[in-house]
């Protein structure tokens, strides 16, 4: 597949009223962006753009490509698979938490939109009247304007749309109450419950399919700050009553959809009145990502050699996540007091003292490196890896997880240094360097002779990490050079490797998505490459995709399913 994103890109530009963009972005700038800083521009322009002058068809053709492709890639998950499911008037009715806009076989889908039901021209919120406009394209906007003609949908009302290049055939568009001041009166709670009450008519005059299923998403409870648990009694209780005075309905199925924890605690709690629907409850079948996966699984199966290659959405997927505030509180309280509130704060921090610095890398040691145990993740990395003839590992994390699994130290590259080795600030030679085992009893450091020094320069210990100048690559040359030599191996006897990138951004691409990029690129007979991740991590240049796919979901699930 080719898509001409740069025929999008520069259309939107010359559209749009960004004079930054107009003045930098010319067609050589444009193609050497990353693919994902290519799709973000659009995504960009298309949410903020106003739908009075239709896009070109050529251009709304790679458009459409485009998004189908990113809507491809992702894990979406069959109606027909949920278990989590009651009766109610003889009605399946499921609680789900995802995605909306990834669950296929529904017939329509419930946008929480607002008066214009055009959709949110804020390309940073991440309401889900953004997230399904983004993924429908921007034929949904042009749909909703054409219907709308500049009129205002009333509140409690709704409208129904083709859904586009979404799973769902339908969108059906319903405005939700805005409460202002925290205070719910009846009014607000009627119209909260005529959002439901309009979308199940509204569907209900769809005439292409006999048993129809629809999934609501948590209406009026993001930004328009409806409380949660009011607002799941009303959808529970306005959908119980539907059904009991439509027993003729068409709708069969209906899903409520949430996103967080607390709101599929709160549902459960209001749906335990309903008995278990086990009529529908049948082994759960896979969530499928069409094509990709089984691609994936075929290449999988006729590699010689597997290359996995981790950068930090892997460690996050299994609760390292660098970026978390709740996981610093929760792990790292005695450094709570310098202001830092994140593990990514603590790099390139200006630590008071060496001892506060020391003090700090010792206890990330012993809190990490030796008291975190094994994971189902990553035990399924190292069985898979067990498939093959040969595999290597090769990351970016300094964590130690893969070692600490099983994985042969003499298998697993650290390209940007490790946890368990500490090394001569000055790098005065080579064998400069000692275990971080030695620290272990000294923690906590109270005094500066505890602080490590070189024995054969004098100069003050660092920790192994690419942080300056001193890094001392030596310490895992001899992994470097398994690497390399495995990496001409699959050329030199033309064997077939598949490299499975789990969580690799573009904090620092050339370390690994770059190269990774470049030997599918330059040796497309020996190298498959499996993306696999959200955000950053979910793309790849759209020009030549044969000898790549991108699988757009939790790390974790999808481990575990190319792991079957």
């Amino acid at each position: 597949m080719f898509v001409d994103v740069i025929k999008i890109l520069q259309f939107l530009i010359k559209e749009s009223n960004n004079a930054h963009l107009k003045s930098h972005c010319s067609r050589g700038t444009l193609l050497q962006m990353e693919s994902y800083n290519q799709q973000e521009i659009i995504r960009i322009l298309l949410c903020e753009r106003y739908p009075d002058n239709p896009i070109p068809e050529e251009i709304n053709l790679e458009i459409n490509k485009l998004i189908r492709w990113q809507n491809d890639n992702k894990l979406h998950t069959s109606v027909q698979s949920l278990t989590n499911n009651y009766n109610i008037a003889n009605t399946t009715v499921s609680l789900w938490k995802g995605d909306i806009t990834t669950l296929s076989g529904v017939t329509a889908i419930v946008n929480a939109a607002n008066l214009a039901l055009l959709g949110c021209f804020q390309p940073s919120h991440k309401c889900i009247d953004n997230v399904i406009h983004t993924a429908a394209g921007p034929e949904l906007r042009q749909a909703c304007y054409n219907l709308m003609q500049g009129k205002s949908e009333p509140t409690g009302s709704a409208k129904i749309t083709p859904g586009f290049n979404l799973p769902a055939k339908y969108v059906i568009h319903t405005v939700g109450p805005i409460i202002r001041d925290g205070n719910v009166t009846e009014r607000e709670q009627e119209q909260l419950a005529n959002c439901y009450q309009s979308s199940l008519k509204a569907l209900e005059t769809v005439n292409d399919e006999k048993d129809k299923s629809i999934a609501f998403c948590c209406i009026s409870t993001g930004l328009f700050a409806f409380p949660k648990e009011l607002a799941s009694t009303i959808a529970i209780n306005t959908v119980q009553h539907y059904l009991e005075i439509h027993p003729d309905s068409t709708i069969k199925h209906i899903v409520f959809n949430v996103f967080s924890d607390e709101d599929k605690e709160i549902y459960e709690k209001n749906l335990q009145s309903f008995s278990v629907d086990s009529s529908r409850i049948s082994p759960k079948a896979d969530d499928t990502i069409n094509h990709n996966l089984n691609k994936a699984h075929s290449w999988l199966q006729e590699a010689d050699c597997l290359i996995i290659s981790a950068g930090a959405g892997l460690s996050a997927s299994e609760g390292l996540d660098y970026t978390s505030k709740e996981l610093f509180q929760r792990e790292y309280k005695p450094f709570l007091k310098y202001g830092i509130t994140s593990l990514y704060g603590t790099i390139g921090y200006p630590w008071p003292t060496k001892l506060d610095f020391w003090n700090f890398f010792v206890y990330h040691y012993i809190n990490l490196y030796k008291k975190w145990g094994k994971t189902d993740t990553y035990q399924r990395l190292l069985n898979l890896s067990l498939r093959f003839e040969d595999s290597f590992v090769i990351t970016s994390n300094a964590d130690g997880f893969f070692v600490k699994n099983g994985f042969g130290k003499d298998r697993v590259l650290t390209v940007q240094g490790n946890y368990a080795n500490i090394q001569c600030l000055k790098n005065c030679r080579s064998d400069a360097y000692r275990s971080m085992e030695e620290m272990v009893d000294k923690y906590p450091l109270t005094a500066k002779d505890q602080i490590p020094r070189c024995e054969y320069c004098g100069s003050e210990m660092t920790v192994f990490l690419r942080m300056g100048d001193y890094f001392n690559p030596a310490i895992v040359k001899n992994q470097r050079k398994n690497y390399n030599e495995l990496i001409s191996g699959i050329v030199r006897t033309n064997q077939k490797a598949v490299i499975l990138e789990l969580g690799v951004g573009l904090n620092t691409p050339s370390v690994l998505r770059w190269p990774n990029e470049d030997k599918v690129e330059r040796y497309p007979e020996n190298f498959k490459l499996i993306r696999v991740g959200t955000g950053p991590s979910s793309t790849a240049p759209l020009d030549d995709i044969e000898n790549t796919v991108v699988i757009n979901g939790d790390i974790k699930k999808v481990v575990q399913l190319l792991n079957k």
